[in-house]
């Protein structure tokens, strides 16, 4: 080989080697470029701006493709959650988004579009109506399909170095992100504003609710005020018949009891008679006395609820009552009773009235029968019957009997004041009870009780 050949190759080593080397820096220089751009995509995520503005989001990424390949227009498909059909949501500039819409729509008959959805990165395709090429990219996150990009070149391109073809896929990927997280934006955001659309309802439905329980409960609080001074009243009419009504009453019988010993054998029958009448009638007010202050005793002389055996209290009634059992030949049968929280001196005065009642409404000749039987049933109550086989009553007047001073027979009938029953009933309801009665005429009567084995605590 020649000394003019060796030359010859040296030279053309070093144009070889010098064209290599402005290849490489200009390669560094673009991928330095390449490098500042994809770092300045972190805004895409930084400003909060393009969760709530999707129009800014597209802006901001339009800018950033345009910083790559020049682009004669630009368009952004979004996915209609609601039919997943694809809608032109941005186009710049406006004035093709009548073209875009058409080019878009060749697209997909031929198929493009949907190619570009599987490739899920840059397709390259002649536009049909447009002459120019086209670029389809897929805006999608790794789990989700968020739109298509469709862009439409300046002039034909005829090779795309795939460093930019890569960015141009780093920016769409980006921007779906950035889109996907606008849609948890929204998505929070509407529920935040539910949210406090719920409280603020809730709010104002439990305001509305404290002031009419606070109504509820000064109405509730004036009743009981009144309730404790009726009551008070009720003890103050209580002293002032046990004192000052009961003191002339026993002097009015004194005196009757006196006339009568010491005057008798000088009064004619006329003179006698009055004063017979004059007496009962003192010892019928003096009975009717004692059940007022009896009635009145329920609940302001009421003792602590304690376990009472109901069948004890029944006997010892029973044992009080002995003689006029004895005078009437009567039978009595006690079936279960049980133990319930209740005071025990007004389960007797219960019990007591009732069976006096059996006893004293009984039929003529045929002894009185009163069975007493107890139940306990499953929700926490039991229940108490009282039946007897006498005269009964017409069951129309099963409310009446239990108010203060109701009779159904006259006094010359059957002795009393009226008073009992309407004791029954104010002790069973201090208990927490009901009571009730069923019955016929000549039938005898069915009284039944119900009362809570514990009671509740106040």
């Amino acid at each position: 080989m020649s000394i003019m050949d060796n030359r010859d190759m040296d030279e053309d080593s070093q144009e070889k080697i010098k064209s290599r080397m402005e290849y490489l820096e200009k390669m560094n220089s673009w991928y330095f470029i390449a490098l500042q751009r994809l770092a300045s995509l972190g805004d895409l995520h930084k400003d909060v701006k393009l969760y709530r503005d999707p129009k800014f989001l597209f802006v901001t990424a339009r800018n950033y493709l345009k910083q790559h390949l020049e682009f004669r227009t630009l368009a952004f498909y979004l996915v209609d959650e609601s039919d997943n059909h694809f809608l032109l949501k941005d186009c710049h500039p406006e004035s093709d988004r009548d073209l875009i819409e058409r080019e878009t729509h060749c697209q997909i008959e031929k198929g493009n579009f949907a190619w570009a959805l599987r490739l899920n990165r840059p397709l390259i395709v002649q536009g049909q109506n447009s002459h120019n090429e086209i670029i389809l990219h897929t805006v999608a996150t790794k789990t989700r399909v968020a739109g298509m990009f469709v862009g439409r070149f300046k002039k034909n391109i005829h090779k795309i170095p795939i460093e930019q073809l890569n960015l141009i896929s780093i920016i769409l990927s980006n921007t779906a992100y950035a889109i996907e997280n606008g849609s948890l934006y929204k998505f929070v955001r509407d529920q935040n504003t539910n949210l406090e659309q719920t409280v603020k309802k809730r709010t104002r439905t439990l305001e509305n609710k404290t002031r009419k329980l606070k109504k509820e409960i000064e109405e509730r609080t004036k009743i009981e005020e009144e309730l404790k001074r009726s009551n008070q009243d009720l003890q103050d009419f209580a002293s002032i018949a046990s004192h000052d009504l009961q003191e002339p009453l026993r002097k009015v019988i004194m005196f009757g009891d006196r006339l009568n010993a010491q005057f008798s054998a000088k009064m004619n029958e006329k003179a006698l008679g009055y004063l017979e009448r004059m007496s009962n009638a003192a010892a019928r007010m003096q009975i009717l006395i004692d059940e007022l202050l009896l009635y009145s005793r329920v609940s302001s002389k009421a003792k602590p609820f304690t376990a009472t055996n109901l069948e004890k209290i029944v006997h010892e009634v029973l044992s009080d009552l002995e003689s006029r059992l004895n005078r009437s030949s009567a039978k009595i049968v006690i079936e279960n009773l049980p133990t319930v929280e209740a005071d025990g001196i007004q389960m007797r005065q219960l019990f007591q009235n009732l069976i006096s009642n059996a006893l004293k409404f009984h039929k003529k000749d045929i002894p009185p029968e009163v069975l007493i039987q107890g139940h306990v049933n499953g929700s926490g109550s039991c229940e108490i019957i009282v039946r007897d086989n006498g005269i009964g009553f017409d069951e129309q007047y099963a409310q009446r009997i239990f108010k203060p001073f109701e009779r159904l027979h006259g006094r010359s009938e059957y002795e009393g004041t009226g008073m009992g029953l309407a004791i029954c009933r104010k002790i069973v309801k201090r208990h927490g009870g009901s009571i009730g009665v069923k019955s016929r005429p000549n039938e005898g009567c069915e009284f039944s009780i119900t009362l809570p084995l514990k009671q509740v605590k106040k």
